[in-house]
């Protein structure tokens, strides 16, 4: 059924039994005022005095360098501005917050060496933010054993859902991908494809699960093409497709990989609903073969004129080079659940004191930017299939459903 404001409908089906395997390309009180203020954005102070406290470290790990690197900077740069924001205004409970950031370069080894750094020299509470989707199952175990909350990031990897101690305040990969089917849906496709990327084993595994879930959902599935982004050409993938009869594509690949397919299938007179991933979407995808296409994001929607948006476009306007986009609200996202967590700290903050303060967040949202969280101590954490959705209409991102999350639920 649907709900107004956070909107939520039910599916009976395999949904609740899948294990979140996928890895698909990805403040309480004052945050839950629409007006936009400092608090609500933020998550420090309304006060402008510089914080006195002893800093809050938090650690950052991801991919920053190479291929991937430059949509993944992106959110942790917005990340960073958001530090910079909160201190700004006074911080959090009187602290300033230091965020320290690692390129891991995709090496689960180098990724590994990286969090035990940041966690035994440079004495971070928490790891923040990360965009590491290929290599945080090297360092799970880990961040278990020394009680290191991992907070937000890219949260479409098996850790999230399996792990008590990864804490996001969006889908899952098993939520996100159920949220891309039924963007197919919302197209008013009948049968989905989707497009994943090849240099990732970890990518290919949506072709395990795409068929249950798009049964789920009430779509069929035409399983998954893979794409190198190094590949001259799509056309194989494309001539594939339309063969199948898939009328929407879903593609879980970079930007600069979705618009040559884009040409390619155009090329081939094969042009379909397409169903962009929010985290990699940018606006050279906005042409005439891609008019009423879908945008699945699974942060907060990053254009418009929402009130919830001031601070965050602010802050990127201040302290960086970059437009909002759906990476850098990803960043920001998770600056907020941190900064509610940690909204009670005492003089010398603790990760004990956040996990504390992340268990204390369970049925509320972030204001604007989360559906309502669920975090029980000992447990997986996940908020379900809670995804934003944009329509392409007239070249332009228009919302069609709103501003809000729709939520699937079994």
């Amino acid at each position: 059924m649907f709900l107004l404001g956070r909107r939520r409908f039910r599916y009976r089906g395999a949904i609740g039994c899948l294990a979140a395997c996928t890895a698909l390309a990805l403040v309480i009180g004052a945050c839950g005022d629409d007006g936009g203020d400092d608090t609500a954005a933020g998550g420090g102070t309304s006060s402008t005095s510089a914080p006195t406290g002893s800093p809050i470290k938090i650690g950052n790990v991801g991919l920053y360098s190479g291929a991937f690197g430059a949509q993944n900077q992106r959110g942790v740069d917005a990340l960073v501005a958001w530090s910079k924001w909160v201190n700004a205004h006074g911080g959090i409970n009187g602290h300033p917050v230091e965020v320290i950031v690692k390129d891991d370069q995709g090496d689960p080894t180098k990724s590994i060496a990286a969090v035990r750094e940041l966690v035994e020299q440079e004495k971070v509470i928490a790891l923040v933010g990360n965009f590491a989707g290929a290599t945080d199952g090297a360092w799970r175990d880990y961040a278990e054993e020394k009680q290191i909350p991992v907070i937000g990031g890219i949260t479409t990897t098996a850790q999230y859902g399996e792990s008590p101690m990864f804490f996001a305040a969006s889908a899952n990969s098993l939520g996100y991908l159920t949220g891309e089917l039924y963007g197919a849906k919302l197209a008013g496709a009948s049968k989905v494809g989707m497009v994943v990327c090849a240099e990732q084993a970890a990518c290919a595994e949506a072709n395990g699960l795409i068929s249950q879930v798009s049964a789920s959902v009430g779509i069929e599935s035409a399983g998954v093409q893979t794409a190198a982004a190094a590949a001259p050409n799509y056309i194989s993938q494309c001539i594939a497709m339309r063969n199948s009869g898939v009328d929407a594509v879903v593609t879980n690949v970079p930007a600069q990989v979705t618009e040559r397919l884009i040409k390619d299938c155009s090329t081939q007179r094969y042009e379909p609903i397409y169903i962009f991933s929010g985290g990699v979407f940018q606006e050279n995808l906005i042409r005439p073969e891609s008019e009423g296409s879908w945008v699945v994001s699974g942060a907060p929607l990053w254009f418009g004129d929402e009130p919830y948006l001031n601070d965050f476009r602010a802050a990127l306007e201040q302290y960086t080079d970059n437009e909002p986009d759906g990476f850098a609200s990803r960043g920001w996202q998770a600056g907020l659940l941190f900064a509610a967590a940690a909204k009670n700290v005492s003089a010398k903050p603790t990760s004990a004191e956040i996990l504390e303060g992340l268990y204390a967040l369970s049925g509320q949202p972030l204001g604007e930017w989360s559906p309502p969280l669920s975090f029980t101590r000992g447990e997986p954490n996940s908020v379900g299939a809670c995804n934003w959705y944009a329509q392409i209409v007239d070249g332009k991102l228009t919302t069609p459903k709103g501003y809000d999350p729709i939520c699937i639920e079994e």
